[in-house]
């Protein structure tokens, strides 16, 4: 995708509670529905070059974020895709990130790190053992800079999975362009629980539009496709 922005397609696929959280409050890695699977994750990694998730989700989750089979790493290879995507965090303080686990270790695609110069150099030569890494930001990352960047090294497409405070980030830059999202049929509440989109949030007059593309429903679970709309 080519506009003033610089960067990828940017399209969001994750999941959430009936009641639009992300995790439950105990801030595990947790079901959103009864009889869930990851089925539709899997899949949408396949037609992104990169799937990108917040520090939060790397440090809670550590997900290896591959397709899981042979057979979806031969349909990226169809796709003139590499067998596994681009695997990207943005962490903007990571002197605390463990060089070791899924993320790091799982599968063969690529590790790209946005961090700030909040991280030690010492910190960034351990990380690029293991990955790349970009300073982009002081405090935080900046994260239209990191999008140009992903831009700069191929990737046209990107995959967003969460957490709620990297997908609030992107919304306020009107840096997404299409939603993927699955509802379950669980009730996880909580008043400090992860939601979809966390951040400060937004007023009446800067709340975000979508247009419903199409919608599935199975047993457990809702499927929406969507797009952001722009005035």
């Amino acid at each position: 995708m080519e506009n003033k922005l610089k960067r990828p397609f940017v399209f969001l696929c994750t999941g959430m509670s009936f009641d639009g959280k992300i995790s439950n409050y105990k801030k595990d890695c947790s079901p959103i529905s009864s009889c869930d699977n990851r089925e539709m994750l899997y899949d949408c990694r396949v037609q992104a070059d990169a799937v990108m998730i917040g520090g939060n989700t790397l440090k809670l989750d550590d997900s290896g974020l591959t397709v899981k089979s042979e057979e979806r790493r031969q349909k990226r290879v169809a796709l003139g895709k590499s067998p596994e995507p681009i695997k990207v965090s943005v962490i903007s303080d990571a002197n605390y990130l463990q060089t070791r686990g899924d993320f790091f270790d799982k599968g063969d695609g690529r590790k790209i790190i946005f961090t700030s110069s909040q991280t030690s150099q010492e910190k960034i030569d351990e990380i690029k053992k293991k990955a790349s890494v970009f300073v982009t930001g002081e405090k935080r990352v900046d994260i239209e800079k990191a999008l140009e960047i992903l831009q700069n090294e191929g990737i046209k497409s990107l995959m967003v999975e969460g957490g709620g405070e990297l997908i609030a980030s992107l919304l306020e830059k009107d840096c997404v362009d299409e939603i993927n999202l699955k509802i379950g049929n669980l009730l996880l509440g909580g008043r400090t629980t992860a939601t979809l989109v966390d951040g400060e949030g937004f007023d009446a007059l800067n709340a975000k539009k979508v247009e419903f593309l199409k919608v599935d429903q199975y047993p457990n679970f809702l499927i929406i496709k969507a797009r952001i709309i722009r005035d």
